[in-house]
């Protein structure tokens, strides 16, 4: 059975440091008497900061990460219940991306164009060397452990340790970047709490023991059954919390292309204008968290689109990457700065 669903919001003091979650009613108290002021992390997470001084103590609370090659399962449980439940989407693509650019700049170097000179030994650095692939998924991943640590007193992180039999199978034979990405995760999950790995056998065990559903097909649905599931499964194993009708976040990392010289291919005119980046000048930035107006309709999204010479308009999109349309720069209006990525709240 499932507890009666009881959302808390975060609460972190007058010297930004955690507190214990409180419930929408109390939040809504201490803003209307002055008391704390409203927040938003780079998650897009709504929470409360004390412009007061009150008690510090605070109970133990875990958090679980499913890791996966491109979504991630989170959860969040105190000692009584699932606090949060979320999904990550993780960066894709940056194998083609890397390929693109490792062409375009072997090329300059034929031609009288500014370039950089051929290096043969970037891969000797100090201490180990992270794969872009790999790179993109630990920074997003730690990103998003962070910022809930920054919320949420975790004293505790529990992650599934996915492993590869070498000796069994020989399709893994870039598995061997995978450890060097997991190594550095755990060694940055120390320095915010204590880390407990856990078996995948482990996390079936629980998942069949407390009747979670997993969807082991269709892996992009953003459901708590897709990835979510696992990470609850983890925390109710081993925190011995009771499950709970929590509301359910997905967040996915923005990506935009590249910052380029100018467009791989020539244009109309024999001339390639600028490509990529994330600004140009104008108030807003790609990225930034937004709300648009549209005969009488107004939306709410990230900024994909700046306005150029061609049209003075901005592009505005979903949290899926999906555009909604584009919308003069007067009917815009600015909610946050760009934090990296999208979210989605649903119950």
């Amino acid at each position: 059975m499932y507890r009666q669903m009881i959302t808390r919001v975060p609460v972190v003091g007058v010297d930004g440091k955690p507190l214990m979650p409180t419930t929408p009613r109390r939040a809504r108290l201490l803003i209307r008497d002055g008391l704390a002021k409203r927040r938003r992390n780079k998650l897009g997470l709504f929470y409360v900061q004390m412009l007061r001084p009150v008690g510090t103590e605070t109970q133990p609370m875990a958090l679980a990460v499913d890791p996966g090659a491109k979504y991630d399962g989170i959860s969040i449980a105190s000692h009584k219940q699932i606090e949060l439940k979320a999904m990550v989407f993780l960066p894709v693509g940056v194998p083609e991306k890397m390929e693109t650019r490792r062409n375009l700049r072997r090329a300059r170097r034929f031609r009288n164009t500014p370039r950089r000179p051929a290096r043969f030994d970037n891969r000797r650095r100090k201490g180990y060397w992270l794969a872009p692939t790999q790179r993109s998924k630990v920074e997003c991943r730690l990103k998003v452990v962070r910022e809930l640590c920054k919320v949420f007193p975790v004293w505790l992180i529990v992650t599934e340790d996915v492993r590869f039999n070498h000796a069994r199978s020989r399709n893994g034979k870039y598995f061997s970047t995978v450890e060097i990405g997991k190594a550095l995760t755990y060694f940055e999950y120390k320095k915010l709490a204590e880390l407990k790995l856990v078996k995948v056998s482990d996390t079936d065990a629980w998942r069949e023991r407390f009747g979670l559903v997993k969807y082991t097909e269709r892996k992009w649905e953003q459901t708590p059954e897709t990835h979510a599931n696992d990470a609850v499964a983890m925390l109710m194993g081993i925190t011995g919390c009771e499950k709970a009708v929590t509301p359910f976040y997905v967040w996915r990392k923005l990506q935009y292309a590249r910052r380029s010289l100018h467009r791989q291919h020539f244009q109309k005119g024999s001339k390639r204008p600028l490509f990529g980046g994330a600004s140009n000048g104008t108030f807003f930035r790609k990225g930034d968290w937004v709300e648009a107006e549209k005969a009488g309709v107004k939306y709410r999204g990230w900024v994909c689109g700046l306005p150029t010479e061609t049209t003075k308009l901005v592009g505005v999109a979903d949290a899926d990457g999906k555009r909604i349309g584009q919308f003069s720069p007067k009917k815009v209006r600015l909610l946050a700065r760009s934090t990296g990525f999208s979210w989605i709240t649903a119950a």
